[in-house]
C-alpha cells in the first residue's frame, strides 16, 4: 500500500464540511461567544490528547527501515480549527452568519475522528489517500531503491482515502459525520433506485460483483467508498493479511429507518465493518489508550518464529553483543556495521521485543549453514553463543541457557527468550503449497526454498535481512498474484544485517 500525501476529505484536497444541522442557532452576541468559546476548549483539549500521543511516538525508538508515523495532518488541521474557532469568538455577526460558521466548523468531525483512533490501536497515519502499489512497498510502508511504486508507473488514481490507518496498517478506518437527516436527502436525490431494497437484492449482492461496478452511480457516497475499500483492500495486503475495512457513523444510527438500514446492509455486504452511533462504546481514557496506539510490528507476528540465517547469526554476532572495536582489516561492511550499532543496538531495541515470549524455530538447511559459517570465522564467543542457541550443552534448562546467553553479552536478556531454536525439517507436503508459493520456490536457491517456504506454508512469521531474496518474493507474487484464499508469505525483513568478524583471512598480507 502506497500512502500518499494528500490531506483532503473532499475531491478538491479541503476537508469536506459536513455542517451539524443540529447546531442551536445564537439569540445573542454573548450567546455566540459562549459557543465559540465552548468549541474553542473542545478543540484545544482534542489537541492536547494529539500532543500527548506524539510525544509518546517520539520516544518510542523506531527501527531503521520502518516507516514513520504520520500524524503531521492530524495536528496541522486541528491547530487550523483552533485559529477559525479563534476568530470566531471575536466577530461581530448576524445570527444568520454566526449560524453558518458555528455549523462550518470540522471539530465534530475531527472529534469523531479521534475517539475512533482511540477505540483501536497502532496509528499509523490520518486522512491518506490510497494507492495500489508492489508488496516491498507495502510490507515497509516506504518506497525501496529501485522499486517503483504504481504511482511513478503512471498509476496515480487513488482508489480511496482513509481517515485512519491503524493496526499497524491492518485496519482501515473511514469516519462520516452525515447525519440522518442528510443520508435520506441523498437517497431522495437518487429517486426510484434507492426508493427501497428488497431482501433478495441484499442476499444476492455477492454473487453479483460485476453489478456493483454497473450500479455504484445509483448509490450514496457511502455504499461507494465501501465497495471501493472493499476492492482495494485484498491488493494491499500488509504481512499478508487483507486489511479489515471499518466504518463509523456517530451520527446514525441503525433499526430506525427502513431505508438507512438497507443502506448499511449494503456496506456490510462488502465485508467492511459499520459502526452506528448507538454501536459506539466511550473511548478510552488518554492514560488507558495511550499504550494501545503506539506502533508494534511484532503485534501481528505469529507465536511461532521461523528465524533465517541472516538472523541467526545477527543475534550470535559480537557485533551485537558489545562495543566492538573497529580494525583496519575489517571489511567495509562489518566496520560499517559497528558504526550503526552504536547507534541502533539491534538486539534490545528490535530482536529481543520481538523474540521475547515467542517459540523459535528454523529450518535445517539454515541451522547447518549458521554453524557451518560459525565454525570456520567465529570468535570463541559466537560460537558458544551458537551452542547455547541450539541447546547443544549438555543438562541445560531453558533457564540456564538465558543465563549462560546473558554472560556472553553487555545487555539483559528478557526472562522470557524461550531459548532453544527448535529445529525443524524442510519439507513441505506438494498438496499445501499455492501456485504462487510453487512459482516462488522454482526460482529461489535451495537454502531460501527451504527458509521461505516452510514458513510460508506454515503460516509462520519469518524473520530474516536478506533483502535481496524478499524482493525476489516480492516480484514474483507481484507478477503472479494470490488466490483471495492465500495469506501470502509473512515476512519481516530487518534493514540490519549484522556479521561474524574474526575470519583471519581478512586481515591484509
Amino acid at each position: 500500500m502506497d500512502v500518499a500525501s494528500e490531506v483532503s476529505e473532499s475531491e478538491d484536497g479541503k476537508v469536506a464540511n459536513q455542517p451539524s444541522e443540529d447546531i442551536k442557532a445564537p439569540e445573542n452576541s454573548a450567546e455566540l461567544e459562549a459557543i465559540a468559546h465552548d468549541l474553542l476548549n473542545r478543540a484545544k483539549s482534542l489537541l492536547s490528547e494529539v500532543e500527548t500521543w506524539i510525544e509518546a511516538v517520539h520516544q518510542k525508538k523506531l527501527s531503521t527501515g520502518q516507516r514513520a508515523v504520520e500524524y503531521r495532518t492530524l495536528r496541522n488541521d486541528i491547530e487550523a480549527e483552533i485559529g477559525f474557532l479563534k476568530k470566531l469568538a471575536t466577530m461581530d455577526l448576524s445570527q444568520e452568519k454566526a449560524r453558518h460558521y458555528i455549523v462550518s466548523s470540522n471539530l465534530m468531525y475531527f472529534e469523531a475522528m479521534w475517539a475512533a483512533a482511540k477505540r483501536s490501536s497502532g496509528l499509523l497515519a490520518f486522512r491518506k489517500n490510497l494507492f495500489h502499489s508492489r508488496p516491498a512497498d507495502r510490507r515497509r510502508g516506504v518506497e525501496q531503491k529501485g522499486v517503483r511504486s504504481s504511482r511513478a508507473r503512471g498509476d496515480d488514481k487513488a482508489f480511496a482515502l482513509v481517515d485512519i490507518i491503524a493496526r499497524d496498517g491492518l485496519e482501515w478506518i473511514k469516519i462520516s459525520t452525515m447525519s440522518e437527516k442528510r443520508l435520506l436527502f441523498d437517497l431522495a436525490k437518487l429517486g426510484w433506485q434507492n426508493d427501497a431494497f428488497s431482501d433478495s437484492e441484499d442476499e444476492d449482492m455477492d454473487d453479483q460483483p460485476s453489478k456493483h461496478d454497473e450500479d455504484d452511480d445509483d448509490e450514496v457516497s457511502l455504499v461507494k467508498t465501501a465497495r471501493d475499500l472493499a476492492k482495494g483492500a485484498p491488493k494491499s495486503r500488509v504481512m499478508g493479511k487483507i486489511p479489515t475495512v471499518r466504518f463509523v457513523l456517530p451520527r446514525i444510527h441503525s433499526g430506525k429507518i427502513k431505508e438507512i438500514d438497507s443502506v448499511i446492509q449494503k456496506m456490510r455486504a462488502t465485508g467492511a465493518i459499520v459502526e452506528c452511533g448507538n454501536d459506539l462504546k466511550p473511548p478510552l481514557s488518554m492514560e488507558a489508550a495511550l499504550p494501545r496506539l503506539l506502533v508494534d510490528r511484532s503485534t501481528n507476528f505469529t507465536e511461532t518464529l521461523n528465524i533465517d540465517c541472516t538472523i541467526l547469526l545477527a543475534i550470535i554476532s559480537d557485533i551485537s553483543h558489545a562495543d566492538v572495536p573497529i580494525q583496519d582489516w575489517y571489511p567495509p561492511a562489518v566496520k560499517s556495521q559497528i558504526v550503526s550499532e552504536a547507534k541502533e543496538r539491534l538486539l534490545p531495541t528490535q530482536f529481543y521485543p520481538i523474540l521475547k515470549g515467542r517459540s523459535m524455530v528454523c529450518t535445517e538447511e539454515a541451522a547447518l549453514q549458521m554453524k557451518e559459517i560459525a565454525a570456520i570465522i567465529g570468535t570463541e564467543s559466537e560460537k558458544q553463543r551458537a551452542l547455547i542457541l541450539f541447546g547443544e550443552i549438555s543438562h541445560q534448562s531453558r533457564e540456564d541457557l538465558v543465563v549462560a546467553w546473558s554472560k556472553l553479552s553487555a545487555y539483559s536478556s528478557p526472562p522470557d527468550l524461550l531459548l532453544p531454536i527448535r529445529v525443524v525439517p524442510k519439507y513441505v507436503p506438494d498438496a499445501r503449497i499455492s501456485p504462487t508459493a510453487a512459482a516462488v520456490a522454482s526460482e529461489l536457491t535451495p537454502i531460501n526454498s527451504s527458509v521461505f517456504l516452510f514458513g510460508w506454508m506454515a503460516g509462520l512469521t519469518t524473520l530474516t535481512s536478506n533483502r535481496t531474496t524478499v524482493k525476489q518474493i516480492d516480484r514474483i507474487v507481484d507478477d503472479v498474484g494470490l488466490e483471495d484464499w492465500d495469506s501470502g508469505p509473512l515476512l519481516w525483513v530487518s534493514e540490519e544485517a549484522r556479521s561474524l568478524i574474526a575470519k583471519q583471512g581478512r586481515r591484509k598480507a
